[in-house]
């Protein structure tokens, strides 16, 4: 059984995955709203909380194409670098490199081939900003 407690710990794993894919607060706050009324009692809130919203964050890409300024804002420095990669390529990077997910999940959730996966991760981590790009001081990161 799914309690309010296991749910709203679950909060913060669901909510920045959210936020890096949709790449808006808003966007990312509904999209864990969707993962709350999609919960059932019987599953593990957590995955299950993780997993609905970044199926609702990635069904939210054509609503919200750029990251916002306010986005940009709230997160680290290395976080802002992959906010500011092109949409399929940080969808993919955020699946398959930071939650880890495998390649046919991530096919799923996008709604693309497994090697569509796989090019459009490995175009965002040839396109990443290193340290040593202008891109990833904190002014230029805010300007994008």
């Amino acid at each position: 059984m799914t309690t309010n407690r296991e749910v709203f710990e679950a909060l913060p794993k669901a909510f920045l995955p959210a936020l890096l894919l949709s790449g808006g607060i808003e966007a990312a706050e509904a999209a864990v709203m969707d993962a709350i009324a999609a919960l059932e009692f019987d599953y593990h809130p957590c995955g299950t909380l993780l997993l609905e919203s970044v199926k609702s964050a990635t069904r939210r890409r054509a609503a919200f194409p750029n990251p916002s300024k306010q986005a940009l804002s709230i997160l680290p420095l290395e976080l802002r670098r992959v906010l500011l990669l092109a949409r399929d390529n940080r969808h993919c990077f955020v699946l398959r490199i930071l939650l880890g997910m495998t390649p046919e999940t991530s096919a799923r959730i996008l709604n693309r081939s497994v090697h569509e996966v796989e090019e459009a991760l490995l175009t965002g981590l040839q396109n990443l900003p290193s340290p040593e790009d202008g891109a990833w001081s904190s002014a230029a990161c805010l300007s994008a």
